[in-house]
């Protein structure tokens, strides 16, 4: 039996019922967000929860350009970047991603990003959105999560040089603070692995929470959640004024056989 079937056939107390019911009935609020990113040597950009990979949004082979993206995301989603490098002379993960309602941006070297190393090959890298290809990413998230993979699960990146450096130069689209970053693993250099051609157990994947901070890169997905989207002003109001009328007009229902 759900809630509203319990409810009394009364209209003043269903209305009063689905107002109350609302928030609970609607999704997780979700914001819009605006990505400018590039990948020395290629990337795959995704979106999905902390265990699965369930959304594509677009990949690109070619460092030079820098491409941008569009979407909405809820605010319990979170973004993978699947990477690899050509192992020669350098590579690095540049990005940008802006909450376009609250005008925050945050980048490839925020302290919330973790990166992990499959050990699988760039050659196996997930580069669309075949079923296949969100599947493999998924299981090797789930992989990473549980410690057993060539990185040992989820680790800290490293962040390079800035918006600029060498070799690159300055990447159009993306701000200055923004910094060329890596994981330090494999045969990298381990203080700035972004410089000189190096294995780092390719394919890569870059992940970080919507919700993240850098004390908590992973919110617990058994705490507290994000809140629901809130009333538009009208429906709130309304809810209010049903509340309001209900508080001041008593209850009157059947009376039954005792």
């Amino acid at each position: 039996m759900n809630f509203l079937s319990a409810i009394p056939n009364s209209p003043s107390v269903r209305t009063w019922a689905c107002a109350m019911t609302l928030a609970a009935c609607l999704p997780v609020q979700a914001a819009p967000f605006n990505v400018s990113i590039t990948v020395d040597n290629s990337y795959a950009l995704f979106t999905g929860t902390l265990t699965a990979a369930t959304n594509f949004v677009g990949s690109d082979g070619s460092w030079p350009s820098v491409e941008t993206y569009n979407f909405d995301l809820p605010t319990n989603a979170y973004i993978y970047v699947v990477t690899a490098s050509d192992q020669s002379v350098a590579q690095g993960f540049l990005g940008q991603f802006r909450n376009a309602t609250t005008g925050v941006s945050f980048y490839s070297s925020d302290p919330a990003w973790q990166v992990m190393a499959t050990g699988l090959g760039s050659g196996s890298a997930p580069y669309s959105d075949s079923t296949a290809n969100l599947a493999l990413l998924s299981q090797e998230i789930q992989d990473a999560n549980a410690g057993g993979n060539a990185s040992s699960g989820w680790v800290g990146l490293t962040a390079g040089g800035s918006n600029g450096a060498w070799p690159w130069g300055s990447m159009g689209g993306i701000d200055s603070a923004a910094r060329w970053t890596w994981y330090a693993g494999g045969n990298c250099n381990k203080t700035n692995p972004t410089q000189g051609g190096c294995d780092a157990g390719e394919w890569l994947v870059f992940r970080i929470a919507v919700a993240a901070t850098p004390d908590n890169p992973v919110p617990n997905p058994s705490g507290p959640q994000p809140s629901p989207v809130p009333l538009p002003g009208s429906l709130g109001l309304l809810a209010l004024g049903v509340l309001a009328a209900f508080a001041q007009r008593p209850l009157r229902g059947r009376a039954t056989a005792g």
